[in-house]
């Protein structure tokens, strides 16, 4: 469905258009005076309301969004296009390109980005350190990669983000079954790269006229292979001014190697021993509740930085709530059913910070979960609490774990009872 009437005002209004973020709409709607366009698939009643153009269209027809959003943009003009959700980020790119816009993500940016395979290119073109790597199209491909390459190897997706997908292998019979694996997902290569030790550090940037800035730098933490599943971690990072600078020179290189501008990202690097290597590019902000965790740490509302970005604009940050924060995913080492106090999602009494702690669990109590390695477990919730010192923090964590009291007893069926995969990102 559609809305095409033309306003009435002389002048037309910023209307941006938001591919399948619901949590953008509504940011939009709060904190600007924006016209919101909201394409989706299905759109509940309320965003139909919310929304000042709702469009229902099949988002994987790419040819159908393309030309109802083309008769809409001939009445209604949008500004800018915006999304937020990985497999849609290059649709955006390409509605730019076919509604003339200046301003926003390119196709090729975002392929760039996306495709792992094409980010590396990009970089090692650009003279920037990478992983050694090949791009694979059968496991027995993979294991020839993998010995060449020296294993331990990384084996993921080409098209994945934040260890989606990804396995650590040890083995040449590992590697196989990993990319076994992801072509059972329906995809037809996959990327095996040396596995590298060191500190995990994300970075959340803004890049607009050509011009990076970097916004936020986490010190990440991550599970035991194979998965390698995302704990979470602090804000500040803890790396030195020097360390801090070396990072935006490189951010600032690796965003104009893939092509990147008037849009956002997080980067992903490891600190080896031979200097900070890139992991991954994901063009949108922060997945799970980091938008929470960066929003109350530095002032920056993700989320509007990111449309402001596609508009072509830097954002400048509000008062920030507090100076230290704590992301954690909340992962089992044993699967079983999962009991905790339920009311303690809603308060925890007894803490220092002054901002109301984030507590999120996927499941109720008396629900299964799995263990943090297997093929469907992950995060089966997330924690974020902020304060004014670190160990005013880790206090604060402490007592909400307390207060949560969870507690996993062994049952035979946990596995049957958890019917999707959880995700291995926090």
């Amino acid at each position: 469905m559609s809305d095409t009437t033309r306003p009435d005002a002389q002048e037309e209004p910023t209307r941006v258009l938001v591919l399948g973020g619901q949590r953008t709409v509504r940011m939009l709607k709060e904190r600007t005076d924006y016209e919101v366009g909201f394409a989706d698939e299905s759109i509940s009643f309320d965003l139909i309301a919310t929304a000042d153009i709702p469009i229902e269209v099949d988002l994987d027809d790419w040819d159908a969004v393309v030309d109802h959003v083309r008769r809409v943009h001939a009445i209604r003009p949008f500004t800018a296009v915006v999304s937020q959700v990985d497999r849609l980020v290059p649709l955006a790119g390409v509605l730019r390109e076919r509604l003339g816009l200046t301003t926003g993500i390119t196709a090729e940016a975002a392929r760039n980005c996306n495709d792992k395979a094409a980010t590396h290119r990009c970089l090692s073109e650009a003279g920037i350190a990478v992983t050694r790597h090949q791009v694979v199209r059968s496991p027995v491909d993979g294991i020839a990669a993998a010995k060449e390459i020296g294993l331990p190897v990384i084996v993921k997706p080409r098209d994945a983000s934040s260890a989606a997908g990804l396995m650590h292998c040890e083995t040449p019979e590992e590697v196989a079954a990993a990319i076994a694996d992801i072509f059972d997902g329906g995809r037809d290569s996959a990327l095996v790269e040396e596995y590298l030790i060191g500190r995990e550090i994300g970075v959340f940037a803004g890049r607009t006229a050509g011009r990076t800035k970097v916004l936020f730098v986490f010190d990440g933490e991550v599970g035991p292979p194979p998965k390698f599943v995302k704990l979470g971690g602090w804000f500040p990072s803890v790396l030195s001014e020097e360390e801090l600078s070396l990072l935006d020179e490189l951010s600032e290189r690796v965003l104009a190697a893939v092509g990147l501008d008037n849009w956002v990202a997080l980067l992903q690097f490891i600190l080896t021993e031979d200097g900070p290597k890139v992991v991954e590019i994901n063009p949108r902000v922060a997945g799970g509740q980091g938008v929470a965790l960066i929003a109350a740490t530095t002032g920056y509302e993700p989320t509007l930085v990111a449309v402001e970005a596609a508009l072509g604009r830097q954002s400048e940050p509000d008062t920030s709530q507090a100076a230290i924060g704590l992301y954690r995913s909340i992962v089992f080492e044993e699967e079983g059913t999962l009991w905790y106090r339920d009311e303690a999602l809603r308060e925890v009494t007894g803490l220092e910070t002054r901002v109301r702690p984030l507590i999120e669990l996927d499941v109720k109590p008396g629900e299964a979960v799995l263990s943090i390695n297997h093929p469907r477990g992950g995060a089966f919730g997330r924690i974020v609490v902020v304060g004014d010192s670190r160990d005013a923090v880790a206090r604060d964590y402490d007592r909400i774990l307390q207060q949560l009291d969870l507690r996993v007893e062994p049952v035979a069926d946990a596995e049957a009872q958890v019917s999707k995969p959880h995700t291995s990102c926090c």
